[in-house]
């Protein structure tokens, strides 16, 4: 399947393809991977932001409290920034 967007001030059309097995409507097989891109976004952020992956304890209690405490700290910024900071620096 083809995926053809159109951007506003872009001269072409991006055009991406998605090869799947999965039996939907294309438009369902889109919003499937659009909503798998975000969240892969998401993790992506907050093991740059917050050192997520650094679970380098034995047990698995307390690799789930490490986690835990860097999402939390994940929100917490986001809260900032969303919030707290001049609308100035949004387009940075």
């Amino acid at each position: 399947m083809a995926k053809v967007e159109f951007h506003c001030g872009e001269l072409f059309p991006r055009v991406g393809f998605i090869v799947t097995s999965l039996a939907a409507s294309s438009r369902a097989v889109v919003r499937f991977y659009n909503k798998r891109g975000t969240a892969e976004q998401w993790i992506k952020e907050g093991k740059q932001a917050v050192k997520m992956t650094r679970l380098s304890c034995h047990r698995f209690r307390a690799n789930e409290v490490r986690l835990w405490l860097s999402l939390i700290a994940y929100n917490l910024g986001n809260l900032w920034r969303r919030l707290a900071l001049p609308a100035g620096i949004d387009r940075w």
